[in-house]
């Protein structure tokens, strides 16, 4: 994988031992010698009625990652050549940015010129000013010619603290936007940034500390001291749609859109999400690529799947035809290939769908061939950037006796960049010579049908702010027959302030919906203006789901009453769409009870069941009213669900719920009622809730998930016929949920010592209710002493306790908890890993019984790894073990955070409630962090309940692995582990490096 942020980690090249197949499509040629520029050509497998041309290759180009087109039509091109170790000791850098120019209009850039050099690490550029903003190793630098030699003189560091601690993942494609912003992709790793340009006035929003950017994407204003983190978290690769849309890619996933900017979030700290990116594409598993080569890859389960997506690119240019437009094409090195999916709306957000069965926009039987970008230029064509190398691979990311193998740099004075055109297309492109275009001349432009013309148009208008262009852009916006235009000429008046109220007004008015939704957007600066304000409160019943979903947002941030009845109605209108759910959500944390009520009268949410959307609304409203702890609003609502709603008992108790599970992380439910006024009438309503649901919970003639949702609500109470319900349910129940939902519940009650009937039923329950159980017995001093004596004693074995159980018990909040899981505990995990694994060498001599290995793993293991169709997808993927060698796995699991990848570092969160929750951080927002735990759990914690949050940089998987097995045992799961798909199959051959 190259350190730029596009994740190729899993491709194994030519010439490597055999890790995983892609099969090849029947008649693929087996190409293992690299092939020269034009011979390429004849290789390529491409959509019909359309043709790939070679516009640039060695030695006018070498390791290219990334183009752009400047105003004049000269192509940037950025190589990243220091690819995958970075200069050597005490030399320079080796990258650059190369210049290249096609005199004659006959597509191919025949002139090159270095513009910068000695660059470590460049990962993309956008043009600005007559120079260029250049993503580098940690910063974002501007870079110029100054004296016109064509060479860069003048270099300013513009913001630094971009992570670079891993080669793989870097900040990474800055793109001007519509909203005039640059943005710039994160990489993955985040960072803490800091304003380093030159004129910075030092009043941006950093602190001492600088901003973090960690789990979002970053923006700035190239001609203000604006800046800040923005949602989104792409890694190699980032693109807008004609109004505005982001998106982003990672390995496995190929297009995500950022639906919820950050900013609306922080104004609710009560309001937990688990993402604010919708995913688009097919991701992970569920994606299929279809290559011409017979690839290997580390990891197997990849196969045939996305692996390293990247260069995610929405095809805007005027070309192609009209059945290429606003398609998603992908990079996919690993595979060989280009893929094309057709994007179409979907209420809030987008849907994909490949544009073929079994084949691909465009591939190659060259495993050379590594499409790693892609652009739309001024010619409408698409430009696809091959690095052209053997191996694509990062070493770090290899088994270590392949670190050092010779051929990691083969292909290093290589690089071709194509073009895609139709295949009748004869005429000589248009160079353009917009730097010495008029103002008038470029607002014309904004009506291009070609989306760069309108970009570069639009950046220059912004670069020069020209007050003669206002009368110009005003023209656009109002009678522009592309919607596309009307709105990239509202955000260029924006962009200079002269964007005034009647330019929104007109354009909230206007026919087209996209047009309307940009146009609330804008609104929002000038929300305070009554008639703006007015005009946008109506747009709540439009017609278009995104313009109703941009209006919840615009008005969630207003302090008027005036907002509850239109957010109610968008809420209960798309009630079954999470991303406007979320956007009702967002509004300010005081107009969040008053929505509830207006909802819970609705005559929907009172007929709707259980498992239906509108009870959903509910219950995330009602957490939000619950996590925010206003004694008014908690009361009137309380007052309304126990009150005579006869009509509306499914929606009060869902209320009551999502209230109790709100209130729950800040001090519970019978606790806050005890502060209410009228405490004695109040608390005979809730004892009165309570004993209902005490009673259906043991109704074994109502349906199983409607008791599990009465036991969800006695988790809340804290009573005696609570716990013992509880109790009941866990000795005696067949149902094997409504065991562990009552397991559940009893972790939360203090009134009945439950744990000795636990300990002593434990060893006659399932493994699903065994851990239940455990967590019902870590949370309560009392009841985690008994565990803890039940295992000193040997009546539940020590190897039932997994780490993040045992890490629970030993950083408990009682002291005395903490004291005795640490004597207890400790006493059976040696302290020295040396020796550990110095002990089980002896393991790797021993034969194996992969099958007794299965057994092991499903037991140990599978809670949070996954190997063919067992365990879940929570820590590394392991099944890549056909690339590793025994002793290296024998390394990883008696030694795990010898080589840990950040993704899975384990972050231990303590509430101010005293609660202890551990895992890797799966999301980040302003308002809450979402951990990923063992068995695939999610848990969405409040930034405001947070009393510390620490990481030791260890793995998820603890270490004293060892004390749940013997030396033949460890040699059973490594013989697994190594041998599980070969099962019930022979091994595959092997493909001998050359020469071998």
């Amino acid at each position: 994988m190259v350190t730029a942020g596009f994740s190729w980690r899993y491709v194994l090249s030519i010439g490597l031992i055999v890790i995983a197949c892609c099969a090849p499509a029947a008649g693929a040629a087996d190409l293992k010698s690299p092939l020269g520029p034009q011979e390429s050509l004849a290789h390529f497998q491409l959509d019909q009625g359309l043709r790939i041309e070679l516009v640039a290759c060695e030695p006018e180009v070498i390791d290219p990652i990334a183009v752009r087109f400047d105003e004049d039509g000269r192509m940037w091109v950025v190589e990243m050549r220091d690819y995958p170790h970075g200069p050597q000791q005490g030399k320079p850098p080796l990258s650059k940015i190369r210049v290249l120019t096609d005199n004659d209009g006959d597509g191919r850039f025949e002139s090159s010129q270095t513009f910068a050099d000695e660059l470590l690490f460049p990962t993309g550029l956008e043009p600005w000013q007559g120079g260029v903003i250049v993503t580098l190793a940690g910063e974002v630098a501007y870079l110029k010619d100054a004296d016109g030699d064509g060479r860069a003189e003048v270099r300013e560091t513009w913001f630094r603290g971009f992570a670079t601690e891993n080669p793989q993942l870097r900040a990474n494609h800055p793109r001007f936007a519509l909203d005039n912003h640059i943005y710039i992709a994160n990489g993955l790793r985040g960072g803490t940034i800091i304003d380093a340009r030159p004129t910075a006035p030092g009043s941006g929003p950093e602190t001492a500390k600088g901003l973090s950017i960690s789990g979002r994407d970053f923006r700035f204003d190239p001609r203000s001291d604006s800046y800040e983190a923005v949602s989104g978290n792409g890694q190699f690769g980032l693109t807008f749609d004609d109004f505005g849309n982001r998106f982003v890619c990672s390995n496995r996933q190929p297009m995500d859109h950022v639906v919820l900017e950050n900013g609306y979030l922080a104004r609710n700290p009560f309001l937990a999400v688990s993402g604010v990116m919708a995913t688009v594409a097919a991701a992970g598993e569920a994606s299929r690529v279809f290559p011409l080569t017979s690839a290997w890859t580390t990891s197997n389960l990849h196969a045939g799947q996305f692996t390293a997506a990247c260069g995610v690119t929405i095809y805007r240019g005027d070309a192609l035809g009209h059945d290429y437009r606003g398609n998603v094409l992908i990079c996919e090195p690993t595979g060989n290939l280009v893929h094309r999916e057709i994007v179409t709306e979907n209420g809030v957000t987008f849907a994909s769908k490949p544009a073929h069965e079994n084949k691909e926009f465009l591939a190659s039987p060259d495993p050379w061939f590594r499409p790693v970008n892609l652009e739309v230029g001024p010619d409408g064509a698409l430009y696809v950037v091959d690095m052209y190398r053997a191996v694509i691979e990062h070493p770090e990311f290899m088994p270590s006796e392949l670190e050092r193998r010779p051929d990691l740099r083969l292909g290093d004075d290589r690089g071709r960049i194509y073009r895609i055109v139709p295949a009748d297309s004869t005429k000589k492109a248009r160079r353009p010579q917009l730097s010495t275009a008029s103002t008038a001349d470029l607002v014309s432009l904004l009506e291009h049908k070609n989306a760069w013309w309108r970009e570069t148009a639009a950046r220059l208008l912004y670069e020069r702010a020209d007050p003669q262009a206002t009368p110009h852009l005003e023209r656009v916006a109002k009678a522009a027959s592309e919607p596309a235009a009307r709105v990239a000429a509202l955000w260029a008046l924006a962009g200079r302030g002269a964007l005034s109220s009647r330019h929104v007004l007109a354009a909230l008015d206007d026919r087209h919906a996209r047009v309307r939704e940009q146009a609330v957007l804008l609104a929002e600066r000038s929300i305070d203006d009554a008639e703006l304000r007015t005009k946008v409160i109506g747009l709540s019943a439009d017609g278009d789901a995104r313009v109703r979903f941009r209006v919840a947002l615009a008005i969630g941030g207003l302090a008027s009453n005036d907002v509850v009845a239109p957010l109610s109605r968008i809420a209960l209108d798309r009630a079954g769409d999470a991303w406007t759910r979320r956007a009702v959500a967002a509004a300010r944390p005081e107009h969040t009870a008053p929505i509830l009520l207006e909802v819970l009268k609705s005559g929907r949410v009172a007929a709707a069941t259980h498992n239906r959307p509108e009870q959903l609304l509910v219950r995330e409203l009602a957490t939000i009213v619950g996590s925010r702890r206003d004694q008014g609003d908690v009361g009137r609502l309380f007052e309304f669900v126990c009150g005579d709603n006869s009509s509306h008992v499914r929606a009060c108790e869902t209320a009551l719920l999502g209230l109790a599970e709100g209130l729950a992380l800040r001090g519970g439910l019978v606790e806050m009622v005890a502060q209410l006024p009228e405490r004695a009438a109040l608390e005979s309503q809730l004892n009165a809730v309570f004993d209902r649901a005490a009673l259906a919970a043991i109704d074994e003639n109502l349906p199983d998930d409607v008791r599990e949702r009465k036991l969800e609500l006695l988790e809340h109470a804290r009573s005696d016929r609570a716990a013992r319900t509880c109790l009941r349910i866990v000795e005696q129940s067949p149902s094997q949920p409504l065991r562990m939902r009552a397991a559940a519940a009893l972790a939360t009650q203090r009134s009945l010592d439950f744990a000795p009937a636990l300990v002593a039923g434990y060893p006659a329950q399932t493994p699903a209710v065994r851990r239940a159980i455990l967590d019902a017995l870590v949370v309560q001093p009392i009841a985690a002493q008994k565990l803890l004596e039940a295992i000193q004693s040997g009546r539940i074995a020590r190897a039932e306790l997994d780490g993040a159980r045992e890490n629970r018990l030993r950083k408990h909040r009682d002291p005395a908890v903490q004291k005795r899981a640490n004597e207890i505990l400790t006493l059976t995990v040696p302290a020295d890993r040396k020796d550990v694994l110095a002990k089980y060498q002896a393991a790797l001599a021993l034969k194996s019984d992969p099958k007794s290995g299965e057994a092991l793993f499903r037991q140990h293991c599978a809670m949070c790894h996954h190997i063919g169709d067992v365990g879940v997808d929570v820590a590394p993927d392991i099944s890549d073990s056909r690339a590793k060698t025994p002793q290296q796995l024998l390394t990883d699991i008696l030694n795990p955070n010898q080589a840990i990848d950040n993704n899975y570092v384990s972050y231990t969160i303590v509430t101010s409630d005293g609660n202890v929750q551990t895992g890797i951080i799966a999301a980040e927002t302003a308002a809450s962090i979402t951990l990923r735990q063992a068995e695939n759990k999610t848990l969405a914690v409040l930034r405001a309940d947070i009393e510390a949050i620490q990481t030791s940089g260890a793995s998820l998987m603890p270490e004293g692995f060892e004390k749940h097995l013997s030396q033949q045992q460890v040699a059973d799961l490594i013989g697994f582990i190594k041998n599980w798909r070969y099962l019930e199959q022979p091994i595959p051959g092997t493909i001998a490096p050359e020469g071998k």
